[in-house]
């Protein structure tokens, strides 16, 4: 595309500036949203999409083009959306958002058009004093959630930035868009949702693994315990089935190799400490319940701190030694 001179002038006399502006804010804002393990995108515009912006008539300065350095945040889902703005709003002053209020929209309820919250924010005096003639520059960040960003990328070239015009393309683009803005809700809202006499279930697996998350918190503090609960309960339910025992049986396990050993050992995981309930219980034959066990990919893992009898140190096809 053919770009007059004057605009070529005019992009390359402040492309420098907001490279360093674009140096400072990733250096502020992208260790944070890091931490948070979101995601922080940023760019700088082109020198076309430039022209064509100022072509549009909607630029009252093209060396100050709000959206010349922009950034992205994307969150897991609508309820970061908030924090993610209280993040940026402690390090830069909002000079314009947009929409303006969170629950007044332009749209008509038959619309799917592109509404992601953006700030405009203002670069303000650096406390060391470096880079002055930055001060007052204004630039953009985006705050989505990984649905909106993933519409965006796969829907971008069919709507914004394409050599053609197609309504059915449009069409199935913004369809798309209304499907995932409805996921969305019900993410957002499935706490609630899960209240509906419509969904509100459960299975045998689901209320044994409850039953089981049950036990651990009332056995183990919670600094023992992982942050993955489920994750331990459900390994837990298969060394239970593997031994042909009921949830319910798990808290007289636990006791009864805690009053044989006469304490709660701090270096077992809670994991370890069942399978050496298990191995120690005169209730059942441990060795004959996980050998003859049905599921051919049923391990028992074991480790030199736990107390074993002398037959799990044997070869054992269902026992792994780590």
């Amino acid at each position: 595309m053919k770009i007059a001179k004057g605009i070529r002038d005019a992009y390359n006399a402040v492309r420098g500036d907001y490279e360093r502006l674009s140096d400072e804010v990733r250096a502020k804002l992208e260790p944070q949203v890091s931490a948070k393990k979101w995601f922080f995108i940023s760019r700088l515009k082109e020198q076309e999409s430039f022209a064509l912006k100022i072509e549009t008539g909607r630029v009252d300065d093209p060396r100050r083009m709000e959206d010349f350095f922009a950034c992205t945040i994307v969150v897991p889902t609508v309820s970061q959306v908030v924090e993610a703005e209280a993040l940026v709003e402690k390090v830069y002053c909002v000079e314009k958002r947009r929409p303006p209020l969170d629950e007044k929209t332009h749209k008509k309820a038959s619309d799917f058009v592109f509404d992601d919250l953006r700030l405009y924010l203002k670069r303000g005096p650096s406390q060391k004093g470096r880079n002055d003639d930055l001060d007052g520059m204004i630039f953009e960040v985006q705050i989505k959630t990984i649905l909106q960003h993933a519409w965006g990328i796969a829907s971008h070239d069919l709507i914004y930035k394409t050599d053609n015009v197609s309504w059915p393309k449009e069409r199935i683009a913004f369809q798309v868009k209304a499907m995932l803005e409805h996921a969305e809700i019900a993410i957002a809202e499935a706490e609630r949702l899960a209240e509906s006499p419509a969904i509100s279930k459960n299975d045998r697996d689901t209320a044994d693994t409850l039953k089981i998350i049950h036990v651990m918190r009332g056995f183990w503090t919670a600094d023992r315990l992982p942050s993955d609960i489920k994750r331990l309960a459900e390994s837990v339910r298969g060394v239970l089935k593997a031994c042909d025992m009921q949830p319910d049986q798990l808290q007289n396990i636990l006791n009864a190799e805690k009053s044989r050993i006469g304490v709660l050992p701090a270096n077992l995981s809670p994991y370890a400490f069942l399978v050496q309930a298990l191995a120690n219980s005169n209730d059942i034959d441990f060795k004959a319940q996980i050998t003859a066990a049905k599921n051919r990919w049923t391990r028992i893992f074991v480790h030199e701190d736990m107390d074993l009898p002398d037959w799990m140190n044997d070869p054992n096809a269902k026992i792994v030694r780590v």
